[in-house]
């Protein structure tokens, strides 16, 4: 572990654009970077994050005292080779005129080395009188490299000797480059295109970096830094860690066990009206128990369900007023759960958000959400900037009558309503204003908050999601999956009771138009019956399946800790990912058949890819995660009743969701370690299946790995064959989660009349359990494919389905489904263009099944 500080003179001296550089520099040379920021600023972070896909944080003393920080910091290193620390502002400023929160001050609570940016343009023997002033104005104070920005090469040499003569490492310079830095500017990156723009533009920072700094200098100056495992404060606050705490850290608290791990679900708005988010906010969150799902009120229509709380952090909303104006059942969702009670902590951007009206930067008011009465506008100019701290005028959900709360401003918009629940001090100069909303379950204003330098705020936050959850949560006990009465399933899914069958008529329409084609009667065999099938669930012969999808279940299964797999769950994440991407295998496929992908995380047991990344709020990655993976079924059940119940529902809503959009045929996929282990053990127990004969090698076992996945498979069977007759509480014993969305999946086809493709055993289990508790869906289910897994041929069976395709494949992730749509496709040319025996007045054939 090594780290280095970047600090500058001040602001525009060129850190971003070093720190950027420099990251790049490193991972190209194969190792794994780490960047923090200096200070509340999470606009460089993005940078960090989503340029460079890095950890990211922040390191603040003005918020934190030396011990979170030296923790914080000393988590973070565990997870790279080598951690880079930006500065903020110049190097020696802090809050007001002193040097409290400035970067000096993190450099000498971390004990880190700094290295000094200067901005030489303009200057030249100049840069001596810098480099003493920053060097003595202080004792101890950390500096000890500079690299010249902005110099030319010709003066570099005499720049390079005055560094050297005050004890300085010269580490080499940037020349100046019209276009060759970030640009600063207070809006962050906020589209894809951005991010690539400034992605090209680190590529060529880094190539000249590696033609004129001094790279291995630069880590070894890294590698002086004093490892903060050995402070004693470090060695207690990891021993503290060790100790067993609630997620309140409250004797009394009730150990919820209906929720995955104990977590509380807090929805978090993300996307690119709302992306200022603390990435330590959503540490702290998750290190105390909670479980975040994210969303966008840009596209998503709904809030994530059984949420127990939301975070509206700060971005762009002025910028997307439109399309967060018409999403209007979001917003009235929005309004109605705050006004019921939901916990919300809405800052900034997000407070905005709330208002009845926001103004565009071109002055053009759109509605919002209505929370709070008034309109946001834009003032042209940065209304409030720095630390400030926020004194309770009466008790609310962050803070009980004249506590205090530590915060940070930095917004260009501001309200005709700006509040008057806490006394807002700022740090500079100690001036007062009101502002701000606060109740028992909402805090809106413009200051932004940070955890960790305010956990008793934050674990009043959790409190009040914790009293909304115990609150809400009897009517989730109510649901039992006895359903020894047929209309149980009624009541456990209510939308099942407006699903109906085919169209008989439609059907009936659809087969004379195929008889009436010029052409062998049923000359098309299956193709033709497909075609029939999809026109009774559409309810008319005018079949349409243009627009499709493939629906990819993602999640990870507990019972991968009995070796039945010859890899570990960290590739769910990856290949998950890739499926955002559009670079799998079943993305080609299903490009070339002019469908889409749609992944869902509903389960997937990793946080973060190795090089850092957030999987929960990958883009492209439908964030819908019940739990971090299934538990070991050998162990305990894979999950609880209101896991699969959540899960279930996922699928449906997805369906819903598909429906709104046009979709009007669906291909169904997963993706998951370890999930033909669970699909085998169902249908052997479903099916009475021998495991000797239907257990198959998955993604590649030897023998001896399929043995063992045998044995766990018959184990299996024998402890759960007494929930045969109850296909839903047996699910909820062996998992997955994919298997329970893609239930949901096939429901919803019958809920919302979309025709379903089956894959492979994993979706056909799920199928099967979908069909037995609800038979009519049934009709809405077609087979695509009789794979390589043995199980397959008696999973078909059971459903009544006969496949079209026998290619033994076991690639999974949908790709034998979606093999069906180019086949469908040419049976729709024939179906809509081919001439009629009418059109070329020859008699048609008799049907001889009428015979």
């Amino acid at each position: 572990m090594s780290r280095i500080m970047i600090a500058g003179t001040g602001s525009g001296s060129g850190k971003t654009t070093i720190v950027c550089g420099l990251c790049q520099c490193i991972k190209d040379i194969g190792r794994t970077p780490s960047a923090l920021k200096c200070g509340p600023d999470y606009i460089d972070a993005m940078f960090h994050s989503r340029v460079l896909k890095m950890r990211t944080g922040n390191l603040d003393s003005w918020f934190c005292d030396k011990t979170t920080i030296r923790t914080l910091l000393a988590k973070k290193e565990k997870s790279s080779d080598i951690t880079v620390i930006e500065g903020v502002m110049g190097y020696y400023d802090g809050a007001g005129f002193s040097t409290k929160g400035s970067s000096f001050e993190i450099a000498q609570i971390t004990d880190t080395p700094v290295i000094l940016i200067v901005n030489c343009r303009g200057i030249s023997n100049s840069v001596g009188a810098v480099l003493k002033g920053f060097t003595t104005f202080q004792e101890n104070s950390q500096i000890r490299g500079v690299i010249f920005n902005q110099m030319s090469e010709k003066l570099y040499p005499q720049a390079k000797k005055a560094a050297q003569e005050l004890g300085l490492i010269p580490l080499g310079f940037l020349p100046y480059k019209k276009g060759g830095a970030l640009e600063s500017r207070h809006l962050g990156l906020v589209t894809a295109d951005e991010v690539v723009h400034f992605k090209e533009k680190i590529d060529t920072i880094a190539a000249q970096m590696k033609k004129s700094l001094d790279l291995e200098g630069i880590l070894a100056l890294a590698e002086t830094a004093v490892p903060l495992k050995e402070n004693e404060d470090i060695r207690e606050a990891e021993e503290k860690e060790k100790e067993p705490v609630t997620a309140l850290d409250k004797p009394e608290s009730t150990g919820l066990q209906d929720t995955a791990g104990n977590k509380l679900r807090i929805a978090v708005a993300k996307d690119a009206a709302f992306c200022f988010l603390y990435e330590d906010n959503l540490e702290y969150l998750r290190a105390n128990g909670c479980e975040l799902v994210f969303f966008s009120p840009l596209s998503d229509k709904k809030l994530p369900e059984k949420i127990d709380g939301l975070l509206l952090y700060g971005g762009y909303p002025e910028l997307h007023t439109k399309a967060l104006s018409e999403n209007e059942t979001l917003k009235s969702e929005i309004k109605e759960q705050i006004l019921g009670g939901l916990p919300c902590i809405a800052e900034c951007g997000g407070f905005l958000y709330l208002h009845e009206t926001l103004e565009t930067p071109e002055k053009e008011r759109f509605p919002m959400c209505g929370v709070i009465a008034g309109n946001g506008f834009g003032t042209g100019k940065l209304c409030r900037f720095g630390y400030m701290t926020l004194t309770a005028q009466k008790d609310t959900m962050l803070a009980a009558k004249g506590e205090t709360i530590r915060a940070h401003e930095f917004h260009y918009w501001n309200s005709d309503n700006i509040g008057a629940d806490y006394e807002i001090t700022k740090a500079s100069d100690n001036t007062a204003a009101s502002g701000g909303y606060g109740t028992d379950t909402l805090y809106a204003g413009f200051p932004h908050i940070y955890f960790y330098g305010n956990e008793a705020a934050a674990k009043r936050f959790l409190k009040a999601c914790e009293m909304y959850h115990e609150n809400n949560i009897k009517d989730v006990h109510a649901i039992s999956y006895g359903m020894e009465e047929k209309n149980d399933i009624y009541r456990i899914f209510p939308e099942l009771a407006e699903a109906g069958g085919l169209d008989k008529n439609a059907v009936k329409q659809a087969q004379k138009h195929w008889n009436s084609i010029a052409k062998p009667l049923y000359g098309l065999g299956k193709m033709e019956q497909l075609i029939t099938q999809i026109a009774g669930i559409q309810n008319t012969p005018n079949v349409a399946i243009d627009k499709r999808a493939v629906i990819v279940m993602c999640a990870d299964n507990g019972i991968v800790e009995e070796g039945v797999t010859q890899t570990g769950q960290e590739v769910t994440a990856v290949v998950s990912c890739n499926m955002a991407d559009g670079i799998s295998s079943v993305c080609k496929m299903a490009d070339y058949a002019y469908a889409e992908v749609i992944p869902v995380n509903i389960g997937i047991a990793a946080d973060c890819l190795p090089d850092g990344t957030d999987v929960n709020s990958y883009p492209g990655l439908l964030n819908r995660r019940i739990m971090a993976g299934t538990k070991n079924f050998l162990k305990e059940p894979a999950m609880s009743e209101e896991q699969l119940t959540q899960a279930v529902y996922t699928g449906m809503n997805v369906v819903k969701s598909c429906k709104e959009q046009g979709y009007q045929l669906l291909a169904t996929g997963e993706m998951g370690i370890g999930n033909t282990t669970t699909s085998t053990a169902l249908a052997c127990i479903l099916l009475d299946l021998n495991p000797q004969e239907v257990t198959g090698r998955g993604a590649g076992l030897d023998n001896a790995g399929l043995k063992r996945k045998t044995e766990v498979i018959a184990e299996a069977q024998h402890l759960y064959t007494k929930y045969k007759k109850n296909p839903l509480c047996l699910l909820q014993q062996i998992g997955g989660l994919d298997i329970a969305g893609l239930v949901g999946v096939f429901l919803g086809g019958a809920v919302y009349r979309i025709p379903v493709i089956v894959d492979g055993v994993i979706s056909a289990v799920a199928a099967l359990i979908a069909v037995s508790v609800f038979p009519a869906a049934r009709d809405f289910i077609i087979a695509s494919h009789q794979g390589k897994e043995p199980a397959m041929k008696a999973l078909l069976k059971a459903l009544e389905k006969e496949a079209v395709l026998f290619a033994e494949l076991a690639l999974g992730e949908g790709t034998g489904a979606v093999m069906l749509f180019p086949l469908l496709d040419m049976a729709m040319r024939v179906y809509r263009e081919n001439t009629t025996f009418e059109d070329i007045q020859i008699e048609a054939y008799e049907d001889y099944k009428k015979c």
